[in-house]
């Protein structure tokens, strides 16, 4: 008799095995890039000695301050944020063990594939009920730390059943817009050290029986696709919310061409954002009207300074806009002119206007270590010796609280 195995398991066995890797790593050195810029930048944390209580603390210590400040890379096809809990389950284990190391970028594509390919596989209605960033990030996680440790395809699947046995992450913590979201990377990097670790037994029937992933996680489930998570995931450049990066763009565009005084803005979003956007939580930085008030102010998307009379003259347009897009409309005494933003900046590292914002954003982020880490980024992707960038990652564990 044969068994049917299933599309859940298919893709299991698919991300348990070896990484193809691309030629090109320049984007791979782009998120890395960003990652250490995230981690400079990041709010001190009061961990009660999580930091130096192993890879497993040290890694939720790391994913946690790298997404402290809400500036960590997304991947838009989910809405989700990988990056943080990716490298943040690799560099505790190249700290633990030097001999690790060589397995680290292929480690990384593993994760993101990992991420994204279970994400995508879950679907739409789980991630209605669910935070993917902590639950296909729990996956992540364990893929990244299979590869990191060496493991054989067998035990990499295990590692991944392990995780999404065990994962979890409320959807109401993105939502709240007060930083419990940085809670849920933390554990879903635990999850993922943890499930690629440990030799437990993982449950045989993972998908369609009773209580299975597709009851328990509002799953509907997909083809067994392997998707390229380093393709897919992006920065967000500009110093406001993931929703508001469009916005802001289209406004410094738009204000850059404008003429004549100013009467009013309409900015149009998808009808799902425009409620966490409201200025009721978070503050400016999930304020649209003032992200928005704001580049139109200083006609640079770089520079979000507060322009409070501006702000005044904004109003908010739920409608049929797609995720992450935005079209700006403005009046003023010459006429009525509009921009609209389809894809969110930080997609397309490629283009030499999206790498400056990038830099941009790192310098402010790091000062001056921002070429310093840049530099490590390079080297790190050509697998050369980094000892400075091991001796950072010292740094921050022994100047944890």
């Amino acid at each position: 008799m044969v068994c049917k195995v299933s599309a859940g398991d298919d893709l299991l066995v698919k991300l348990s095995q070896p990484v193809k890797m691309p030629v090109n790593l320049d984007r791979l050195e782009l998120l890395l890039n960003d990652y250490l810029a995230s981690l400079i930048d990041g709010n001190a944390l009061d961990e009660r000695g999580l930091a130096r209580d192993g890879a497993i603390g040290f890694g939720a210590y790391l994913s946690m301050l790298a997404s402290s400040k809400d500036r960590d890379d997304v991947d838009w096809t989910l809405g989700a944020h990988f990056g943080a809990i990716v490298w943040s389950t690799i560099f505790p284990l190249c700290m633990k063990d030097a001999a690790f190391r060589k397995n680290a970028i292929a480690a990384a594509y593993s994760g993101y594939q990992a991420g994204t390919s279970i994400g995508n596989f879950l679907g739409v209605s789980h991630r209605m009920k669910w935070h993917v960033t902590a639950t296909a990030g729990a996956v992540a996680s364990a893929s990244a730390a299979s590869v990191m440790l060496g493991l054989t395809p067998a035990q990499h699947q295990n590692s991944l059943r392990l995780a999404i046995t065990n994962m979890a992450g409320s959807a109401k913590a993105p939502r709240e817009r007060e930083g419990a979201a940085a809670f849920n990377r933390a554990a879903a990097t635990s999850l993922g050290l943890v499930s690629a670790m440990s030799d437990a037994r993982s449950i045989d029937e993972l998908w369609d029986e009773s209580r299975g992933i597709f009851e328990l996680y509002s799953s509907t489930g997909g083809d067994a696709i392997v998707s390229d998570g380093v393709a897919t995931a992006s920065i967000r450049p500009f110093a406001t919310n993931g929703f508001c990066q469009s916005a802001v763009l289209a406004a410094s565009k738009l204000s850059a061409r404008s003429q004549g005084e100013l009467k009013s803005i309409e900015v149009h979003i998808a009808q799902g954002i425009a409620p966490i956007l409201d200025g009721s939580r978070g503050g400016s930085w999930w304020t649209l009207k003032s992200s928005v008030a704001s580049a139109w102010a200083s006609k640079d998307p770089t520079q979000l300074l507060p322009a409070a009379e501006i702000e005044k003259l904004v109003s908010v347009i739920p409608g049929d806009v797609g995720m992450g897009a935005a079209k700006i409309v403005a009046k003023t005494s010459q006429g009525e002119d509009s921009y609209e933003q389809i894809s969110p900046p930080g997609v397309a590292l490629d283009v030499p206007e999206e790498q400056a914002w990038a830099r941009a954003k790192w310098n402010a982020m790091a000062g001056s270590r921002a070429l310093e880490i840049s530099q490590w980024a390079k080297d790190f992707v050509s697998n050369k010796p980094n000892e400075k960038l091991w001796n950072f990652f010292d740094e921050i564990a022994k100047s944890a609280h």
